[in-house]
């Protein structure tokens, strides 16, 4: 079930001779989501799609984590999609999913994301959020995740859950969102190279860190690891910004999303 958000575009509406209509909606809740509770007055998941034309071969998921809150702030989940940088180009046919953290005990307006770090769990959403648009659309043949902020865990827990489960990642981009170790990207990016290597789709991997910010020593960990196996290349990179912290996805998350090689103005290479 589909719940249509008043302030956006609303349900998918059918295209002359077939296919939807670009558009946006909620989904109050997810069976596949149980384990984050129920918050009131959010939804579980908040869903943004391009037009998707009848009989399209191809359909590309983008599931995106979003970022902390403050002590007292509400999540107001579906007005975050302004800054999520969840902006598609008209092709490939794109279905963008924002899926709800669960508030976490660590410290007020922090979350995780427990069900998309079990195994399957990803899957399981992304079928559930899908079945809810409406029969007839193409197979999924892309899954990117990204990330802003302290949504970039989630992220992680998604990659390390997707070398057990069925969906292969194929993209990973960080906003300001990488912190702590950054080993889990880097093992994912190693794996997904040799699968690539193997006759996999191409993947990426892009993370921006703001130099002097908790994000900047793991880029720069993640950047030496990427050099020393090799694996730097214009889809596989770290960069810097002097943006704001809350503008990171909302600049380069368009970008990126059309062309993961996309030449980023405002950034430098690590």
């Amino acid at each position: 079930m589909l719940l249509a958000l008043p302030a956006l575009a609303g349900c998918s509406a059918t295209r002359p001779g077939g296919g939807r209509s670009a558009g946006e909606a909620a989904i109050p809740r997810l069976a596949a989501l149980a384990s984050h509770d129920g918050m009131a007055g959010e939804p579980d998941a908040v869903l943004r799609w391009n037009a998707i034309p009848r009989g399209a071969p191809e359909l590309r998921v983008v599931m995106h984590f979003h970022g902390f809150t403050g002590p007292s702030e509400a999540l107001r989940l579906s007005q975050r999609l302004h800054g999520s940088g969840l902006v598609f180009p008209a092709s490939p046919p794109t279905v963008g999913i924002m899926v709800r953290g669960r508030p976490s005990a660590r410290r007020a307006g922090s979350f995780d994301w427990p069900a998309l770090a079990a195994p399957g769990g990803m899957e399981a959403v992304v079928m559930e959020c899908l079945a809810a648009l409406g029969p007839g659309l193409p197979p999924v043949t892309r899954l990117v995740l990204t990330a802003h902020s302290g949504g970039g865990g989630g992220l992680l827990g998604a990659l390390n859950a997707s070398s057990s489960g069925r969906a292969r990642v194929d993209e990973a981009h960080f906003h300001d969102a990488l912190y702590g170790d950054s080993g889990p990207a880097l093992r994912w990016i190693s794996a997904r190279v040799s699968a690539e290597r193997s006759g996999a789709p191409r993947c990426a991997l892009l993370v921006i860190a703001r130099p002097g910010s908790s994000t900047e020593r793991p880029a720069r960990s993640l950047a030496a690891g990427l050099a020393r196996a090799g694996l730097g290349s214009p889809t596989r990179r770290v960069l810097f910004t002097a943006a704001p912290h809350n503008d990171v996805a909302l600049l380069f998350g368009p970008a990126l999303l059309m062309d993961a090689g996309a030449a980023l103005p405002g950034t430098v290479s690590v």
